[in-house]
């Protein structure tokens, strides 16, 4: 058996007598990898880019027609949620949305550091286009951020309309059956 293999068992060349004790797993030495860093291209970058602002406003364009028909359908009172649920549901919308802005404070100024690949004015021109996917005001990763912040936010504000509608229908339900004599 070839030495190192995990395999089998060795001998010593001693004899033995008895039992022979159960063999040790080998110690397993963790796997050493290499990654390199291949740097991406003026034109990759270009092509690129297009796609990745596309399929950000289409993102944005579903989460605000999403958002839209919530807020519709409160306005309409199409929206029924009792007022725990509601609760419930505001509560998390607003962690998300608080999430969101967390993430924004967070990640704008590191988004916004200029790459630093070298002083030459193809490297220069590379981190700012790097830049402006990230932070740029039209379509930057950042931006994406707060129209997010924003969907979620117009959220919050549709359910709490609602469950207020909720509460004070209740509460005028309540106060005509006190009134007509019955008990709640």
């Amino acid at each position: 058996m070839a030495e190192g293999t995990g395999t089998g068992t060795g001998t010593t060349g001693a004899a033995t007598t008895g039992t022979v004790p159960p063999a040790q797993p080998p110690a397993v030495t963790p796997e050493v990898t290499t990654s390199t860093t291949v740097p991406i291209t003026a034109e990759q970058l270009a092509a690129v880019k297009p796609v990745l602002q596309q399929q950000m406003l289409v993102d944005k364009a579903e989460a605000s027609h999403a958002a839209a028909k919530l807020d519709q359908a409160a306005d309409d009172g199409k929206l029924t949620l009792d007022v725990d649920a509601a609760d419930a549901l505001i509560k998390a919308v607003d962690a998300a949305r608080d999430q969101v802005m967390d993430l924004w404070k967070r990640a704008t100024d590191q988004l916004a550091t200029p790459l630093q690949l070298g002083e030459n004015p193809v490297a220069k021109a590379i981190s700012a286009r790097f830049s402006d996917l990230a932070v740029g005001e039209d379509s930057g990763a950042a931006k994406a951020l707060l129209d997010l912040f924003k969907v979620l936010d117009d959220i919050g504000n549709a359910l709490r309309r609602n469950r207020d509608t909720i509460r004070d229908a209740d509460e005028e339900a309540e106060k005509s059956m006190k009134n007509a004599g019955g008990s709640w």
